[in-house]
C-alpha cells in the first residue's frame, strides 16, 4: 500500500486525528513512506423527511421543492436552496444512487413539476445527483472548512476535493489550506460531474492530480460513457505528468466474499492498461470482511497487468509546453528501451534534488521499460512520489546539499546499493 485515504464524510474530527496518527505510527514499518490522503465530503444534496417511505413508478408525476415539507408521493423536499433558480425544463434529478430518475417538465415559483423515468423507493435523507452544470453550490461547505483547518494542521501529503467543477474550485481549496497555514498539501480533484469533464483541461492544469470517482460520475453520466471518460482522464493526466487514481467498486464483491468476480479483476487490469497511476479500494477495506486479502489480490492483478503493458509512443504523451526536464525524461525512456532491447538488467536512478516530485512525474508518464528509483532527502516528497506509476521512492538522510553534483550522485548510488535496490549486476542511468 502506497497511500491511505481517510474519508472525512464519516466520523468525528477526534476520530480522524486518531486514525491519522495510527497510520503514521504503522508507516514506520514501511520506512515512514506511506502517504496519507484526506478526502473531504463536499456539498451533499439530499431528500428531506417523508411521512413514510414510498415507491415511485415510471410515468408517475411528482413535485419537488426546496422548502421543508414532509414528503408524500405527490410532493417531496430536496435540500438545495437555489434549486428553482438553477434547474429548468429537461434537467434530471437522480435519487438514491441513481436508482430513481426524475425529469423536470415545468417549474413554478415554489416547486419543480417532474415525471419519473426510472422508479424505486424514496425515503428520508437519500443522496441526490443533479447533472446540470448550473449548480450554484460552493465546493467548500462549512463542514469542509472545519475539516480543512484540521487537515492543514495534520499536514498529509494529499487532500481529495469533492464536487470539483472548475479550476477555480481547486484554487478555493488551495487558498483555504493556505489560510490555515499550509501551502504544501497537494490537491487531488475528484472528477464526478459532467461539468468537470467539460472543464477538464483547465482543472488538470490547476490541480496536482485527479481521481476518477466512478460512483457519482456513473450516476451523472450514462453508465456506458464511464469507461470512455476513464480512458480520456488517464490519457490527459499522463500527458500532463500528473497522477491519476481510478476508484470506486474495483473489487466491490470482496466486501463480503474472499475472491473478486472475474469482471472486477478485468476492471483493475484494464485500469492499469488505461494508464492509471494508482487504483483505490473503498468499502472493501473500510468495512469489508477481507481488507488484507483485497489489497493482496489487487496488488497481484496490477503486477500481472504491468507485465503486459504495450510500449508507449512517447510523442503522444508530450505535454503542451515541453521543458528541459521532460525532454531529458523522453531521452531516458529511449535509453531504457535500448537497455531492454539489448537484454541489460537496467534501472533508472532519479535524484530528487532540490526536493520535488517533478522529475519523477516526467519519467513515470512515459512508462519506461525499466524500474525507476527515486531518492530524496525530503520525506514528504518521497511519500508524494510513491503515488506515481512504476516509481520506488526512497527517503535518504545525509544527502549532500551543496552544489557538488558528483558527490551527491555517488552518495545516492551507494545508498541504493546499501538497501539492495541496485545490485552489482544492474546497469543504471542517473537523472
Amino acid at each position: 500500500m502506497d497511500c491511505a485515504r481517510l474519508n472525512f464524510s464519516h466520523g468525528t474530527q477526534d476520530e480522524h486525528r486518531a486514525l491519522f496518527n495510527r497510520v503514521k505510527q504503522l508507516s514506520v514499518l514501511n520506512s515512514n513512506q506511506v502517504a496519507i490522503m484526506c478526502d473531504i465530503q463536499g456539498p451533499k444534496i439530499r431528500t428531506g423527511r417523508m411521512v413514510a417511505p414510498f415507491t415511485i413508478a415510471p410515468d408517475d408525476l411528482i413535485d419537488v421543492c426546496p422548502n421543508e415539507v414532509l414528503g408524500t408521493p405527490q410532493l417531496i423536499q430536496i435540500k438545495y436552496a437555489t434549486m428553482l433558480n438553477d434547474l429548468d425544463k429537461g434537467d434530471t434529478i437522480f435519487i438514491n444512487d441513481g436508482i430513481v430518475k426524475l425529469r423536470v417538465l415545468s417549474k413554478s415559483a415554489i416547486s419543480l413539476h417532474c415525471i419519473c423515468e426510472a422508479g424505486g423507493i424514496i425515503s428520508d435523507h437519500k443522496g441526490c445527483n443533479i447533472p446540470s452544470g448550473n449548480i450554484s453550490l460552493d465546493v467548500i461547505t462549512a463542514k469542509d472548512e472545519r475539516d480543512l483547518k484540521l487537515i492543514a494542521e495534520l499536514n498529509p501529503e494529499y487532500v481529495a476535493c469533492s464536487f470539483v467543477g472548475t479550476a477555480d474550485d481547486v484554487r478555493k481549496v488551495r487558498n483555504m489550506l493556505a489560510k490555515y497555514g499550509n501551502s504544501e498539501i497537494k490537491i487531488i480533484s475528484k472528477i464526478e460531474r459532467p461539468v468537470a469533464l467539460q472543464n477538464i483541461d483547465a482543472i488538470i492544469e490547476e490541480t496536482d492530480g485527479v481521481m476518477v470517482a466512478r460512483g457519482d460520475l456513473g450516476v451523472e453520466i450514462d453508465t456506458w460513457d464511464v469507461p470512455t471518460a476513464q480512458k480520456m482522464l488517464c490519457k490527459k493526466c499522463n500527458k500532463a505528468g500528473k497522477p491519476v487514481i481510478v476508484a470506486t467498486q474495483m473489487l466491490e464483491s470482496m466486501t463480503a466474499a474472499p475472491r473478486p468476480t472475474r469482471a472486477e479483476a478485468n476492471d483493475v487490469y484494464n485500469a492499469v492498461l488505461d494508464g492509471t497511476d494508482a487504483v483505490m479500494l473503498s468499502g472493501e477495506t473500510a468495512m469489508g470482511k477481507y481488507p488484507v486479502e483485497s489489497i493482496k489480490i489487487m496488488d497481484n492483478i496490477v503486477a500481472e497487468a504491468e507485465k503486459h503493458l504495450p510500449p508507449r509512443t512517447p510523442t503522444e504523451f508530450l505535454s503542451n509546453h515541453v521543458g528541459m526536464t521532460e525532454t531529458v525524461a523522453l531521452s531516458v525512456y529511449h535509453m531504457a528501451q535500448n537497455f531492454r532491447d539489448h537484454n541489460f538488467n537496467a534501472k533508472i536512478l532519479a535524484i530528487a534534488y532540490p526536493p520535488s516530485a517533478y522529475t519523477a512525474r516526467m519519467l513515470s508518464k512515459f512508462r519506461p521499460p525499466a524500474h525507476v528509483i527515486t531518492l530524496s532527502n525530503n520525506l514528504r516528497v518521497a511519500r508524494e512520489i510513491n503515488l506515481l506509476w512504476g516509481v520506488r521512492s526512497v527517503f535518504v538522510e545525509g544527502m549532500v546539499e551543496e552544489d557538488d553534483l558528483e558527490r551527491r550522485n555517488l552518495f545516492c548510488i551507494q545508498k541504493a546499493r546499501e538497501i539492495e535496490l541496485l545490485g552489482n549486476d544492474v546497469s543504471f542511468c542517473v537523472v
